[in-house]
């Protein structure tokens, strides 16, 4: 009899140990497996993050690389250049100036006030293809378009262009 008590003593302390050895490692194991998840999704994270870096840099170095006509200086003159290739240099009434300002320390940005009488859709969208296409940066801040009162089939503008050059 006491032999089985001892081989029973011996069997409780051989299951306790095996049980004290197995919970700390299923525990570490569910550790582990919760924090492999979590460096996934932080993995996941950073490669969508850096794909979206690299598409930001390459259009900034797109901007960046366009190619800025030397002898344009303001609105005035780019859009000159643009709509005499178009054939509605003589439609263009007024181009005044209204603010100039530096941007992000490295570029200055001049805004004007355009009016332009009697131009066609057409000619107005090619105006418009012509200004996001040139080859300075030129941005349309504020569109406004009214019928011609002498001939409705025809427009008068009044936009807002920005020309944004380097120091």
């Amino acid at each position: 009899m006491k032999r089985n008590l001892s081989r029973d003593k011996v069997l409780a302390f051989i299951i306790l140990g095996l049980f004290i050895l197995i919970v700390p490692l299923l525990m570490t194991a569910r550790s582990a497996s919760k924090e492999l998840d979590t460096l996934k999704a932080k993995q996941k994270e950073l490669a969508s993050l850096s794909r979206e870096y690299r598409t930001l840099k390459e259009n900034v170095d797109f901007v960046e690389q366009r190619p800025s006509l030397s002898q344009i200086h303001g609105v005035a003159n780019a859009l000159d250049t643009i709509s005499s290739s178009l054939g509605i240099k003589g439609k263009i009434k007024s181009v005044k100036t209204v603010t100039t300002r530096e941007v992000a320390g490295s570029m200055t940005e001049e805004s004007a006030e355009v009016l332009i009488e009697k131009v066609t859709l057409n000619e107005l969208v090619n105006l418009f293809y012509r200004i996001g296409d040139a080859p300075m940066i030129l941005s349309m801040k504020r569109v406004s378009m009214k019928k011609s009162f002498e001939n409705p089939e025809v427009l008068d503008v009044t936009m807002t262009l920005a020309i944004f050059t380097k120091k």
